[in-house]
């Protein structure tokens, strides 16, 4: 069955929505609960490359996507929260959001930090959802190439 989702405009300064989603999900023992905020951008007036290029290239998507996923259980084994960022930057992804001034919030720990499948953050057991949204709000102006007024777009499966 086809997942339905919810989108829903975001701001910086109007987010309660987004952390009162992920407090309420932080731990699903029978599947995962999942929030992405992207850009709210054209995408009919942004150029994503060939598909020779999106394949061959060593850079992720063009508009960056953040992701958090809820903690759960699988196979008898717990799994903790992570969130996601995909991003056209590369390699300098780390060394750009430090030079802006953004911090991985202490606790997290880099699970991956991959030029085209972006950056992977492991959450602590305990952890505040208004950083969550923090860090995605502030990481995803640093890295899209595009302007858009802060203006982005939540979406969430709906159940």
């Amino acid at each position: 069955m086809k997942t339905r989702y919810e989108t829903i405009e975001l701001t910086t300064h109007e987010n309660e929505t987004c952390v009162d989603l992920i407090k309420d999900h932080l731990y699903d023992p029978i599947s995962i609960f999942w929030v992405n905020i992207e850009p709210d951008v054209d995408r009919e007036s942004v150029h994503t490359g060939s598909i020779f290029w999106r394949a061959f290239s060593s850079r992720g998507p063009v508009i960056p996507k953040f992701t958090w996923v809820s903690a759960t259980t699988s196979k008898s084994s717990y799994q903790h929260a992570q969130v996601g960022l995909t991003h056209p930057t590369g390699n300098a992804v780390l060394e750009r959001l430090k030079d802006f001034h953004v911090e991985i919030p202490q606790g997290w720990i880099l699970e991956q930090d991959h030029p085209k499948r972006g950056l992977v953050l492991q959450l602590p057991n305990q952890y505040d959802a208004q950083a969550v949204i923090d860090f995605a709000l502030s990481s995803i102006p640093v890295l899209s190439p595009f302007e858009f007024d802060n203006r982005f777009l939540l979406k969430y499966p709906i159940q």
